[in-house]
């Protein structure tokens, strides 16, 4: 068997443990595993959509538009992107 790690939001992270416990599941990782297993044997595809970087000042107005976000996350995020190879050396 293979090992796959993955990082999730604590939020997220506190629902799958509720779900595992609810459904039966011993841990964590036997709730994902027949998670996967229902959705491979549904004969599903996985569909990547491509990713198309749009200008940073577009995502800044975007998040801020949403009402969602505090200006602290959105400069969190935007910092991210301009150290992301996608965005790198790019002006914004």
């Amino acid at each position: 068997m293979a090992t796959i790690s993955i990082s999730l939001p604590k939020q997220i992270a506190q629902k799958v443990d509720t779900e595992a416990k609810k459904h039966g599941f011993a841990t964590r990782s036997e709730f994902i595993r027949s998670l996967l297993r229902g959705y491979f044997a549904k004969g599903q595809e996985l569909e990547f959509e491509e990713f198309k970087p749009v200008p940073l000042d577009q995502l800044r107005a975007d998040l801020e538009r949403t009402g969602k976000y505090n200006q602290k996350f959105i400069n969190s995020v935007i910092k991210g992107f301009k150290r992301s190879s996608i965005y790198a050396d790019k002006t914004s």
